[in-house]
Protein backbone atom coordinates (compact mmCIF):
# COMPACT_ATOMS: atom_id res chain seq x y z
CA UNK A 1 0.00 0.00 0.00
CA UNK A 2 0.95 3.60 -1.04
CA UNK A 3 0.87 6.93 2.04
CA UNK A 4 -0.45 10.00 0.17
CA UNK A 5 0.18 12.84 3.02
CA UNK A 6 -1.38 16.12 2.64
CA UNK A 7 -0.37 19.00 5.20
CA UNK A 8 -2.47 21.80 6.33
CA UNK A 9 -0.90 24.63 8.70
CA UNK A 10 -3.88 25.81 10.56
CA UNK A 11 -5.39 24.41 13.69
CA UNK A 12 -4.14 22.11 16.22
CA UNK A 13 -1.83 19.90 16.01
CA UNK A 14 -3.12 16.72 14.44
CA UNK A 15 -2.43 13.24 12.44
CA UNK A 16 -5.22 11.20 10.88
CA UNK A 17 -5.44 8.29 8.50
CA UNK A 18 -7.78 6.71 6.61
CA UNK A 19 -7.80 3.48 3.62
CA UNK A 20 -9.11 4.68 0.60
CA UNK A 21 -9.32 3.74 -3.49
CA UNK A 22 -8.19 5.82 -6.24
CA UNK A 23 -8.80 3.81 -9.37
CA UNK A 24 -9.08 1.00 -7.45
CA UNK A 25 -5.85 0.79 -5.68
CA UNK A 26 -5.58 0.48 -2.35
CA UNK A 27 -4.13 3.37 -0.27
CA UNK A 28 -3.37 5.47 2.96
CA UNK A 29 -4.33 8.71 3.28
CA UNK A 30 -2.67 10.74 5.99
CA UNK A 31 -4.00 13.94 6.75
CA UNK A 32 -1.45 16.21 8.75
CA UNK A 33 -2.56 19.47 10.39
CA UNK A 34 -0.82 22.43 12.57
CA UNK A 35 2.42 23.83 12.55
CA UNK A 36 5.67 22.43 12.70
CA UNK A 37 5.62 21.99 16.50
CA UNK A 38 7.38 19.63 19.02
CA UNK A 39 3.76 17.78 19.09
CA UNK A 40 3.50 17.50 15.63
CA UNK A 41 6.82 15.63 15.38
CA UNK A 42 5.76 13.77 18.31
CA UNK A 43 2.50 13.06 16.36
CA UNK A 44 4.37 12.53 13.09
CA UNK A 45 7.19 9.64 14.48
CA UNK A 46 4.11 7.65 15.87
CA UNK A 47 2.40 7.59 12.85
CA UNK A 48 5.78 6.79 10.52
CA UNK A 49 5.72 4.03 13.26
CA UNK A 50 2.20 2.65 12.46
CA UNK A 51 2.67 3.11 8.61
CA UNK A 52 5.67 1.06 8.72
CA UNK A 53 4.04 -1.86 10.73
CA UNK A 54 1.56 -2.11 8.12
CA UNK A 55 3.79 -2.55 5.58
CA UNK A 56 3.60 1.38 3.95
CA UNK A 57 7.42 2.26 2.46
CA UNK A 58 6.80 4.88 -0.22
CA UNK A 59 4.61 7.63 -0.48
CA UNK A 60 3.07 10.64 -2.45
CA UNK A 61 2.92 14.03 -1.06
CA UNK A 62 3.42 17.86 -2.92
CA UNK A 63 6.61 18.83 -3.63
CA UNK A 64 6.68 22.01 -0.69
CA UNK A 65 6.20 19.10 1.92
CA UNK A 66 8.45 19.58 4.69
CA UNK A 67 10.81 16.81 4.54
CA UNK A 68 9.49 15.68 8.88
CA UNK A 69 6.36 15.32 7.43
CA UNK A 70 6.85 12.78 5.17
CA UNK A 71 7.74 9.92 8.08
CA UNK A 72 10.46 8.37 6.39
CA UNK A 73 8.57 7.15 2.83
CA UNK A 74 10.40 6.98 0.14
CA UNK A 75 9.17 8.67 -3.23
CA UNK A 76 7.31 7.64 -5.85
CA UNK A 77 9.94 7.01 -8.79
CA UNK A 78 8.43 8.08 -11.82
CA UNK A 79 11.09 7.54 -14.21
CA UNK A 80 9.72 4.27 -15.33
CA UNK A 81 6.46 5.22 -16.20
CA UNK A 82 7.76 8.39 -18.48
CA UNK A 83 9.68 5.35 -20.20
CA UNK A 84 6.85 3.44 -20.72
CA UNK A 85 5.63 6.50 -22.19
CA UNK A 86 8.29 7.28 -24.42
CA UNK A 87 6.87 7.32 -27.48
CA UNK A 88 4.30 9.91 -26.74
CA UNK A 89 6.79 11.77 -24.85
CA UNK A 90 8.72 12.10 -28.14
CA UNK A 91 5.71 12.71 -30.53
CA UNK A 92 4.61 16.04 -27.88
CA UNK A 93 8.26 17.48 -27.85
CA UNK A 94 8.43 17.11 -31.30
CA UNK A 95 5.83 19.10 -31.79
CA UNK A 96 6.74 21.69 -29.35
CA UNK A 97 10.08 22.11 -30.91
CA UNK A 98 8.61 22.26 -34.26
CA UNK A 99 10.95 18.79 -35.03
CA UNK A 100 10.54 16.80 -38.30
CA UNK A 101 11.52 13.57 -38.63
CA UNK A 102 13.39 14.62 -42.27
CA UNK A 103 15.59 16.62 -40.65
CA UNK A 104 15.89 15.89 -36.90
CA UNK A 105 18.57 15.98 -34.91
CA UNK A 106 18.84 14.75 -31.10
CA UNK A 107 21.00 14.08 -28.46
CA UNK A 108 20.85 10.70 -25.96
CA UNK A 109 22.70 11.40 -22.87
CA UNK A 110 22.98 8.86 -19.77
CA UNK A 111 25.79 7.60 -17.02
CA UNK A 112 25.96 4.08 -18.69
CA UNK A 113 24.43 2.10 -21.62
CA UNK A 114 21.63 0.49 -19.57
CA UNK A 115 18.48 -1.38 -21.31
CA UNK A 116 16.46 1.26 -20.86
CA UNK A 117 19.46 3.55 -22.99
CA UNK A 118 19.15 0.84 -25.81
CA UNK A 119 15.22 1.69 -25.46
CA UNK A 120 15.14 5.27 -25.84
CA UNK A 121 18.08 4.87 -28.60
CA UNK A 122 15.65 2.87 -30.63
CA UNK A 123 12.61 4.57 -30.12
CA UNK A 124 14.65 8.08 -31.62
CA UNK A 125 16.55 5.90 -33.89
CA UNK A 126 12.84 5.39 -36.03
CA UNK A 127 12.37 9.39 -35.81
CA UNK A 128 15.70 11.10 -36.12
CA UNK A 129 17.77 11.95 -39.07
CA UNK A 130 20.63 12.09 -36.73
CA UNK A 131 21.23 11.13 -33.59
CA UNK A 132 24.26 12.48 -30.98
CA UNK A 133 25.46 9.85 -28.08
CA UNK A 134 26.93 10.76 -24.65
CA UNK A 135 26.34 7.33 -22.96
CA UNK A 136 29.54 6.55 -20.98
CA UNK A 137 30.15 3.14 -20.51
CA UNK A 138 29.47 0.82 -23.73
CA UNK A 139 28.54 3.54 -26.26
CA UNK A 140 30.84 2.16 -28.71
CA UNK A 141 28.37 -1.23 -28.81
CA UNK A 142 25.40 0.99 -28.96
CA UNK A 143 26.63 2.92 -31.86
CA UNK A 144 27.46 -0.54 -33.81
CA UNK A 145 24.05 -1.88 -33.01
CA UNK A 146 22.56 1.35 -34.48
CA UNK A 147 24.64 1.27 -37.63
CA UNK A 148 23.74 -2.76 -37.95
CA UNK A 149 20.21 -2.51 -37.51
CA UNK A 150 19.09 1.70 -38.98
CA UNK A 151 21.82 2.35 -40.62
CA UNK A 152 22.52 5.21 -38.39
CA UNK A 153 25.73 6.64 -38.23
CA UNK A 154 25.99 8.58 -34.91
CA UNK A 155 26.54 12.60 -35.48
CA UNK A 156 25.48 14.90 -37.68
CA UNK A 157 23.75 18.15 -37.53
CA UNK A 158 23.30 20.17 -34.26
CA UNK A 159 20.51 18.84 -32.02
CA UNK A 160 17.38 20.37 -31.32
CA UNK A 161 16.05 18.10 -28.41
CA UNK A 162 18.36 16.47 -25.34
CA UNK A 163 16.99 13.16 -24.01
CA UNK A 164 18.22 12.20 -20.72
CA UNK A 165 18.61 9.39 -18.47
CA UNK A 166 20.83 11.19 -16.00
CA UNK A 167 19.63 11.41 -12.35
CA UNK A 168 21.22 15.25 -12.35
CA UNK A 169 20.03 17.15 -14.72
CA UNK A 170 18.59 20.48 -16.19
CA UNK A 171 15.00 20.40 -17.62
CA UNK A 172 15.90 21.90 -20.70
CA UNK A 173 16.12 18.18 -21.70
CA UNK A 174 13.20 15.76 -21.83
CA UNK A 175 13.99 13.96 -18.07
CA UNK A 176 13.96 10.13 -17.98
CA UNK A 177 16.40 9.12 -15.20
CA UNK A 178 15.93 9.73 -11.36
CA UNK A 179 14.60 12.78 -10.18
CA UNK A 180 12.83 13.16 -13.08
CA UNK A 181 9.94 14.46 -11.80
CA UNK A 182 11.69 18.11 -11.51
CA UNK A 183 10.65 18.61 -14.67
CA UNK A 184 6.53 18.71 -14.62
CA UNK A 185 4.74 17.09 -17.78
CA UNK A 186 0.76 17.76 -17.92
CA UNK A 187 -1.01 14.81 -18.71
CA UNK A 188 -4.53 13.86 -20.51
CA UNK A 189 -5.89 11.50 -17.91
CA UNK A 190 -9.00 9.15 -18.16
CA UNK A 191 -12.43 10.38 -17.12
CA UNK A 192 -12.63 8.54 -13.98
CA UNK A 193 -9.43 10.35 -13.01
CA UNK A 194 -9.34 13.68 -14.28
CA UNK A 195 -11.24 15.34 -11.43
CA UNK A 196 -9.30 12.51 -8.81
CA UNK A 197 -5.40 13.41 -8.74
CA UNK A 198 -3.82 17.07 -8.36
CA UNK A 199 -1.08 18.46 -10.69
CA UNK A 200 2.42 18.19 -11.17
CA UNK A 201 4.68 15.44 -9.50
CA UNK A 202 2.16 14.77 -7.13
CA UNK A 203 0.00 13.43 -9.79
CA UNK A 204 2.34 12.03 -11.96
CA UNK A 205 3.47 9.85 -8.98
CA UNK A 206 -0.09 8.19 -8.20
CA UNK A 207 -0.11 7.67 -11.69
CA UNK A 208 2.69 5.25 -12.02
CA UNK A 209 1.42 3.72 -8.61
CA UNK A 210 -1.65 3.14 -10.51
CA UNK A 211 0.18 1.83 -13.57
CA UNK A 212 2.79 -0.51 -11.56
CA UNK A 213 -0.41 -2.00 -10.45
CA UNK A 214 -1.66 -2.57 -13.73
CA UNK A 215 -4.70 -0.24 -12.81
CA UNK A 216 -3.48 1.73 -15.47
CA UNK A 217 -2.22 1.24 -19.00
CA UNK A 218 -0.05 3.44 -20.99
CA UNK A 219 -2.39 3.68 -23.82
CA UNK A 220 -5.21 5.19 -21.44
CA UNK A 221 -2.47 8.30 -20.91
CA UNK A 222 -2.01 11.43 -23.37
CA UNK A 223 0.47 14.00 -22.91
CA UNK A 224 -0.55 17.46 -22.94
CA UNK A 225 2.62 19.57 -22.25
CA UNK A 226 6.26 19.15 -21.22
CA UNK A 227 7.47 21.84 -19.30
CA UNK A 228 11.57 22.52 -20.98
CA UNK A 229 13.24 25.40 -19.18
CA UNK A 230 14.50 27.97 -21.39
Amino acid sequence: MLGWIGWETRGLPRVRHRVELLGGMPLCRVSVGGRLSPLLRLLLRREGRLLREAGIREGVWPAELPEPLRMGLAPVEVAPLRRALLPALLEQAFRQKRMTRQTASALLTAEGTSLPVYWAAQLLAQRVRYLHLETGSGQEGLEDWLLQRYGLACGGGAPELEVTLRSAAEPRALLLGENCAVQQVEYILPPALADALPDGAEGEQLLTALWRQERLRPRELAVRRIYFSA
